[in-house]
């Protein structure tokens, strides 16, 4: 049964090749004008032709590419795992029906598959798209469209450990080039030791009267701690815990600032549709990513990145379009005096928790408020491309 078993997967195995074996035999008379037909993928019995510069393309793509690059082509997620996976335990293909030998992949399949590599048109378009649906998972919870288009100012809040900072953008006006414009930007000390939750509470409620009013607020998603037996500093574990729960405070204190009355605050978990949520948390390490102080999975100082903005768009009103910058004014940043001068004055630690809050805030806007397709592939790994 077992060698009946082998014998038949064989034989598929024989014809699946022979749709794309063709493609590398040395016999092939003008192989270089030889191209791919486009209804080559709906016939798995076709003989498909691909030329030394095609072959070269396929592989280079296919072995130099990540799970992300290679979803912007016309290939499922599980195909996609099973060939990464493939890669890197037999290492690059040399040769276009090595593929055939990965579980899951047929000569229909792997024809759209080539035929996808080739169509830089439709590969440009699968790609927006793609980075259009990998930015729905930046924040938590989604934001529709209505509430997105109305938005006219948010505020980004950094926590730390002992501190806070905040950011207020005031957001220009809709097909106009003007810049964005930070109107509020405040460090906050909330504490300098263990507190019991009752002075907590207080301290939150101090800093939320503080914190100026937005459309939205914008928080950080918090890592995500996991049951471990493993012995700890239990005064690191309480500080962990401290600035979880100045998380939640603080969240609970901004989102009730939507709600127009206590009616509005259901028992149940069923949402009131006449109350939209003003609280998003974004991914962690986007907004390292998007402005480039992430090394590894650690977090650079972000001061250069704010103070080489500072330097940039001093005058930005006047600034005109770079063609080299895939910014357009609005996605820039006006700062006014006094608050450069309060910048410029604080402490090393503090402007560091300045500048995250400040490109917190600036991430949201590019990736959810502009949705800048950019500054999206450039989070999402989708603008490196294969030469």
């Amino acid at each position: 049964m077992l060698k009946n078993m082998q014998c038949l997967r064989t034989r598929a195995l024989n014809v699946l090749r022979s749709a794309v074996s063709t493609a590398t035999k040395g016999n092939l008379e003008n192989i270089d004008e030889t191209k791919l037909t486009p209804n080559g993928a709906s016939k798995a019995n076709q003989n498909v032709k691909y030329t030394d510069e095609e072959k070269e393309k396929i592989l280079k793509i296919i072995n130099n590419g990540n799970i992300d690059d290679l979803l912007s082509y016309d290939i499922s997620k599980v195909r996609a795992n099973k060939l990464i996976s493939w890669l890197k335990q037999n290492g690059a293909l040399k040769d276009l029906n090595d593929i055939l030998n990965i579980e899951g992949f047929g000569a229909k399949s792997v024809i759209k598959f080539y035929q996808s590599l080739l169509n830089e048109k439709d590969a440009e378009m699968r790609k927006s798209k793609y980075s259009l649906k990998l930015s729905k998972s930046f924040i938590t919870p989604k934001m529709d469209i209505i509430q997105r288009l109305n938005i006219k100012s948010c505020v980004a809040v950094r926590i730390g450990i002992n501190h806070l900072a905040w950011a207020r953008l005031e957001l220009p006006p809709v097909r106009t080039e003007t810049p964005t414009v930070l109107t509020h930007w405040q460090q906050h000390d909330v504490v300098e030791k263990k507190l019991h939750l009752s002075e907590l509470v207080q301290r939150c409620l101090y800093a939320n009267h503080l914190i100026p009013t937005g459309d939205c607020y914008i928080l950080e998603n918090p890592p995500s701690v996991q049951a471990s037996n493993k012995p700890s500093n239990v005064e690191q574990k309480n500080v962990n815990i401290q600035k979880a729960q100045i998380i939640a405070m603080m969240g609970l204190a901004l989102a009730l600032r939507n709600q127009l009355n206590w009616g509005d605050v259901r028992s149940d978990d069923s949402k009131n549709p006449l109350t939209l949520t003003n609280v998003f948390y974004m991914r962690r390490f986007l907004s390292a990513r998007l402005f480039n102080y992430l090394v590894g999975t650690e977090r650079v100082s972000s001061e250069k990145t704010v103070i080489n903005m500072m330097r940039t768009y001093y005058n930005v009103d006047e600034l005109h379009r770079d063609s080299k910058d895939f910014l357009t004014i609005r996605n820039n940043v006006q700062f006014p005096a006094d608050l450069r001068e309060m910048f410029s004055s604080a402490s090393p630690s503090n402007r560091d928790l300045l500048s995250q809050a400040l490109l917190l805030n600036l991430t949201f806007v590019r990736l959810i408020l502009f949705e800048d397709k950019e500054s999206i592939a450039t989070v999402t790994g989708l603008n490196r491309k294969v030469s």
